[in-house]
């Protein structure tokens, strides 16, 4: 039998194509390393090319998507940044570096309920750091979900006692519940350091959660001066102010709010309010939009479109937005009322009366749980 001999330059294209695959290597994973000495230098938007064209190259790369996504947070491309942090997690969805970077991008750029979600996910994770904390109660402070802030900062209230961003946070999260005396104690501890933004308001916070609105305007008004730029002063100024008579003043400081935050909840479903009011539709129906994002489905926002809806003949629509209301809320008065009347409207007078019914039984109970009122 013959035995073929395998030619010599086979062996010498073998050693010379893995040669050529090394260089091409290296010469890849030379774009890495320059994007990161770029990146690390501060040189950020030559950075951003860099890791791009690396990643044409290996789309793949979490290290290089997740710094990509760092590097456009650097310069205010939060949208860009939150699709690379995106991107990176698809491979490694509990990489928490990504994670809470993700979270903070989503913060800053005021969409808080996806901020709140990612945090939970850090958190679920392992031992939450004190900025995982702190961030997620802020969180749930923009939510409306105040009882949930006190649970999660609760743990931290006797070791912190000099912590005046924790104080700031656990004294609102009380007052906002109903919890003023509790809450008194954390306000003590932000006026032994002098006067702050952060005290006027916490004290106007808690004259109105007791319905003191005109003993709430002094302190809100003073912390608007001291600090203009507090995340959320001009929301509660604007509530004193619309409780006191002056829808205009109100009006002003909600847009003010909304300039710092457009997101702000409630100065959006306030101002969705008063263009309601002028029967400005169009206006009305993007602020409680943009309400809605902030937190979606809230049962107050959610009445507010239906009544909108009731006004522009839409009794159909609105009939369906508000027996989902009063099914998830048997107690919420003014949807059953809002419900009689497109019953009403769509001529089914037994349902109408059905819901006048309830709505005497609700108002009935109420006045009985106020003190000195009997009810027969």
């Amino acid at each position: 039998m013959l035995e073929v001999a395998m030619p010599r330059v086979s062996l010498f294209s073998f050693f010379v194509l893995f040669l050529c695959c090394a260089a091409a290597q290296e010469s890849v994973e030379k774009h890495l390393k320059d994007a990161i000495a770029l990146h690390q230098s501060g040189k950020i938007e030559p950075a951003i090319a860099a890791y791009r064209q690396y990643l044409k190259l290996r789309p793949d790369s979490l290290l290089a998507r997740s710094n990509l996504g760092a590097a456009l947070a650097r310069v205010g491309q939060y949208d860009d940044a939150i699709d690379e942090y995106t991107r990176a997690l698809g491979s490694e969805p509990k990489n928490v570096p990504v994670l809470m970077n993700l979270a903070l991008a989503y913060f800053k750029t005021n969409r808080i309920f996806e901020a709140a979600e990612k945090l939970e996910l850090v958190k679920s994770l392992g031992q939450p750091s004190r900025q995982v904390i702190l961030l997620l109660a802020d969180c749930y402070l923009g939510l409306g979900r105040n009882k949930d802030a006190i649970t999660l900062l609760s743990p931290l209230e006797k070791s912190s006692e000099d912590d005046l961003a924790l104080s700031y946070l656990m004294g609102t999260a009380l007052v906002r519940d109903g919890q003023a005396e509790r809450g008194s104690v954390f306000i003590d501890r932000i006026l032994r350091k002098g006067e702050s933004a952060e005290a006027r308001l916490l004290l106007g916070t808690t004259k109105m959660f007791a319905l003191d609105y005109p003993g709430a305007l002094p302190d809100l008004k003073r912390a608007v001066e001291l600090n203009p730029n507090l995340p959320e002063v001009h929301s509660y100024y604007g509530q004193a102010l619309l409780r006191t008579g002056d829808p205009a003043g109100s009006a002003a400081q909600f847009r003010a709010e909304l300039a710092l935050n457009p997101n702000n909840f409630m100065s959006n479903l306030e101002l969705g309010v008063l263009a309601k009011e002028e029967q400005k539709y169009a206006d009305a129906g993007r602020y409680f939009e943009r309400a809605m994002q902030s937190r979606p489905g809230d049962p107050g926002v959610r009445y507010q479109i239906a009544t909108m809806d009731l006004a522009l003949g839409k009794e159909e629509k609105a009939r369906v937005e508000l027996e989902s209301l009063v099914k998830e809320a048997p107690e919420f008065t003014e949807a059953h009322v809002s419900l009689a009347t497109v019953y009403y409207r769509l001529k089914r007078k037994a349902d109408g009366d059905r819901e006048r019914a309830i709505v005497r039984k609700l108002l009935a109970e109420q006045q009985a749980k106020q003190p000195g009122v009997n009810v027969k």
